[in-house]
């Protein structure tokens, strides 16, 4: 019988070795998602390759920013979380309430199914300004002391460095409409995920509290001028 030289064999070691590395690694890439959230997607554009409406959503975000009335034209919006992105959507021409008369739930709900309509949801690992934001879970909505809330806040991503951290603008229950952080590829660091989830839910802090805990989906709103 002829047997492998030492150098062939730790040749096969390494390759094998190398192998069994990017079976672990293509089993790992997925990270731990809401209730109903597709995978992850690969990073989305940088703001190098923002369209006009995506700039004016950012400028419109500025104009919101610690507003304590929404009023846009000749509407009044809720100050609610649905209340912020619809005005800020609407001053940067793109009327989201026009159709969501069909739609039931509450106005986080009716955004949701009308961009799933549209196939327009999606959940990137870097979302891009103009982007929805929608989380599950920021609060007991039910009173059953569980975490199974679906669609319970909505923001809108405002900016995005290149460590994947993101600026999204939402009305926070206390403080009114804000900015915050949330990174999705540095899901557990305090330093760049704001709390997301309501204390007074539970008792301290529940497992799933923060922005990059909790977040659903992302959904692309700006491309319905395209398709209406």
């Amino acid at each position: 019988m002829k047997y492998p030289s030492t150098k062939t064999a730790g040749l096969r070691s390494v390759l094998t070795a190398l192998l069994l590395s990017l079976l672990l690694l293509s089993c790992a890439t997925g990270r731990s998602g809401s209730l109903a959230g597709p995978p992850v997607k690969p990073d989305s554009a940088g703001e190098g390759s923002l369209s006009p409406v995506q700039r004016d959503l950012v400028e419109s975000a500025g104009w919101a920013l610690g507003q304590s009335r929404l009023k846009v034209k000749d509407r009044n919006f809720n100050l609610d979380c649905s209340g912020v992105v619809l005005a800020i959507y609407y001053r940067a021409g793109i009327d989201l309430t026009s159709s969501l008369g069909g739609y039931s739930g509450g106005g986080v709900q009716r955004l949701y199914s009308y961009l799933m309509d549209h196939n327009l949801l999606y959940l990137p690992a870097r979302p891009v300004p103009g982007d929805l934001l929608f989380w599950d879970n920021t609060y007991d909505k039910n009173s059953d002391g569980r975490q199974n809330d679906e669609l319970t806040h909505v923001g809108m991503v405002v900016s995005v460095n290149r460590e994947g951290t993101v600026e999204y603008i939402h009305h926070n229950y206390r403080k009114g409409i804000v900015l915050a952080s949330m990174n999705l590829l540095d899901p557990d660091n305090l330093a760049v995920n704001s709390p997301m989830r309501m204390k007074s839910s539970e008792p301290g802090h529940a497992p799933r509290w923060l922005s990059s805990h909790l977040l659903r989906d992302a959904g692309r709103a700006y491309e319905l001028t395209e398709i209406d």
